[in-house]
């Protein structure tokens, strides 16, 4: 009788189904998960290049208006020369300290350079006048004695500017990026 063997056979089968039935689902959803991981890294990737371009182009605007300025009026800034209220926490160095979205720091709007909806929002920049110093002019060759005519120190404004690719008030879920330079007018 061959019955009995048969039936036993195709409970086997079934459970042996139903085994790779959960592999296969448990294959799939890892998969899914997977994919989900990568577009989130995907959409940072994208984000930040967008909020980092955003700043240069805020940084480069900056930089043009103190060129620009040079000839007539002054852009705003703030005064944190040695001579200007050196405790001014929007003075230090390190521009987190003193609070990247502070109002006073009287960021300017900048050109947006991606289309509409698709940047973190509005890119700015802050220029902050550091005072007049002494320095070294690439043509007078660093005080060599026998080049030149003049020492190569030169009396010139110092700013720094700080630039940002979007507003961490307005949008603070998208990333944020400051860029920071010192642009020295002799």
């Amino acid at each position: 009788m061959n019955l009995p063997s048969s039936m036993r056979q195709r409970g086997v089968a079934l459970f042996a189904v139903l085994i790779i039935l959960l592999l296969v689902s448990l294959l799939v959803a890892v998969s899914l998960r997977t994919s989900a991981l990568q577009e989130r890294m995907t959409s940072g990737i994208r984000d930040r290049a967008m909020a980092v371009q955003n700043a240069e182009s805020a940084l480069k605007e900056a930089e043009s208006a103190l060129v620009s300025a040079r000839g007539g009026g002054e852009p705003s800034w703030q005064d944190c020369s040695p001579s200007s209220a050196a405790a001014d926490p929007l003075c230090l160095p390190h521009p987190v300290v003193g609070g990247v979205a502070a109002p006073a720091r009287g960021w300017t709007a900048a050109v947006d350079q991606q289309p509409d909806g698709l940047g973190a929002g509005q890119p700015s920049f802050a220029i902050q006048y550091l005072g007049r110093r002494e320095t070294q002019s690439e043509l007078g060759q660093y005080d060599e004695p026998n080049y030149g005519e003049g020492s190569g120190r030169v009396e010139a404004e110092f700013y720094r500017v700080l630039a940002r690719g979007s507003d961490p008030q307005a949008t603070p879920d998208r990333t944020q990026v400051l860029l920071q330079a010192t642009v020295i007018r002799e």
